[in-house]
């Protein structure tokens, strides 16, 4: 995940009213340095099934497990992204191809193959459509973004200016045409293996851009911030680490239209800032805080020891240096249309719950889903896209409309 310092000093405000809207009325408040701060003191529960809530539902399915048409079976599913006209684009990890597919899930033709030539690529875990004419996949071979056209024809290419990559290709072009993404670096020594017991980390984290029409590369720097690691071993394991179950992080995701999304997951306040870091907009919303309670804490331990009984000394330490709230968030990304949605934290066997807002604040409403999504969700043309899984980890493509 993306982390980020937010520090929010809510002053008293010079001036507030109530909006009148057909979602959760919210009081709003301009703070002495102009930003606008945005209470919801009641959004729609997880659980709710009220007007502001979309249950989204899956319409097209596409994929097959039998092997008559090999275009529609999948091996590995990094990215799909779909054009104005419902064209569906999708990366296969495994075969490295991006397949094309019209609006009614009918395969039409593979535009990008494994190869060492012009649109062709070592591996990828992503790809990302600009506009109906250029497709960005990111090549994990060969450190690049290559940009191709709808036929698979390479029209550009750049070095990334980070050279890492996680499971999901997770940068963003905003809309000034430049490419984003995080890095970070350690602050002091990392020792390996780590020592034994609690240590606290500190890492600092940044954003770099690069510019794709001067090709200039830039940086903003986020913030430091420290986490907690609890490090164990055994006659068995030289070393390994235990979950310190319930802890909150910092998260920050670039607004495509300009600056940063920061938030904590511990409680429920999201800031808009620029790229200098000055706060321009704070959405708050007043639901309850979950405590972490000695069943929690006893279940940790159980879990443990389950599997692992000789580490019952350790888990029990580990379970008292558990927080004493749990998180509130879950994660954050930003439409096609600008709009920001907010995952909240579920249950376990609940489906997952988000609730959307403008750049201003404005509560859209907020969406269930109908199903278990096996990757992150992208959201165009008024439209979900994201992967499903069967029983037998077979994945699907599904498409949930949202209205």
């Amino acid at each position: 995940m993306s982390r980020a310092l937010l520090t929010i000093i809510i002053a008293a405000a010079v001036s507030s009213c109530v909006t009148e809207s057909s979602g959760p009325p919210a009081l709003r408040e301009t703070l002495p340095n102009g930003a606008l701060l945005v209470r919801y003191p009641d959004l729609p529960a997880i659980d709710d099934t009220v007007p502001e809530t979309t249950e989204a539902q899956a319409d097209l399915t596409l994929g097959s497990i039998d092997g008559e048409d090999l275009n529609l079976v999948f091996g590995a599913i990094r990215g799909v992204q779909v054009a104005s006209d419902g064209t569906i684009y999708v990366l296969d990890q495994q075969a490295a191809e991006v397949r094309v597919f019209d609006s009614g899930g009918r395969y039409l033709r593979t535009i990008v193959r494994r190869g060492e030539g012009p649109g062709e690529i070592a591996a990828s875990n992503g790809i990302s459509l600009s506009g109906d004419t250029l497709l960005w996949v990111h090549d994990t071979g060969q450190w690049t973004v290559i940009g191709v056209d709808p036929a698979g024809v390479e029209v550009r290419r750049f070095i990334k200016p980070v050279m890492s990559y996680s499971y999901i290709w997770n940068a963003t072009f905003d809309d000034l045409g430049r490419y984003w993404k995080e890095t970070s670096h350690a602050v002091g020594e990392r020792n390996f293996p780590p020592p034994m017991g609690l240590s606290h980390l500190t890492d600092r984290y940044y954003y770099k851009s690069y510019d794709l029409s001067s090709e200039a590369v830039d940086s903003v720097y986020i913030g430091e911030f420290s986490g907690r690691s609890y490090a164990y071993s055994t006659p068995e394991i030289v070393w390994g680490y235990m979950n310190i179950r319930f802890e909150a992080s910092d998260q920050t995701i670039v607004n495509p239209s300009g600056g940063f999304w920061r938030a904590n997951t511990a409680e429920y306040r999201i800031a808009r800032t620029n790229e200098v870091g000055d706060t321009l907009v704070v959405i708050e919303a007043g639901l309850p805080v979950q405590p972490v309670t000695d069943e929690d804490r006893a279940a940790y331990v159980a879990e443990y020891l389950e599997f692992r009984p000789e580490l019952r000394r350790e888990a029990e330490e580990v379970a008292a240096l558990l927080p004493d709230v749990k998180p509130i968030l879950e994660d954050m990304f930003v439409d096609d249309e600008g709009h920001l949605w907010v995952q909240r934290v579920t249950p376990g066997d609940a489906p997952a719950f988000y609730d959307r807002y403008t750049e201003d604040g404005d509560y859209r409403g907020s969406v269930r889903l109908g199903f278990t999504a096996a990757g992150p969700l992208w959201v165009q043309h008024g439209a979900i896209y994201t992967w499903i899984t069967d029983e037998i980890d077979v994945p699907y493509v599904i498409r949930a409309p949202l209205s």
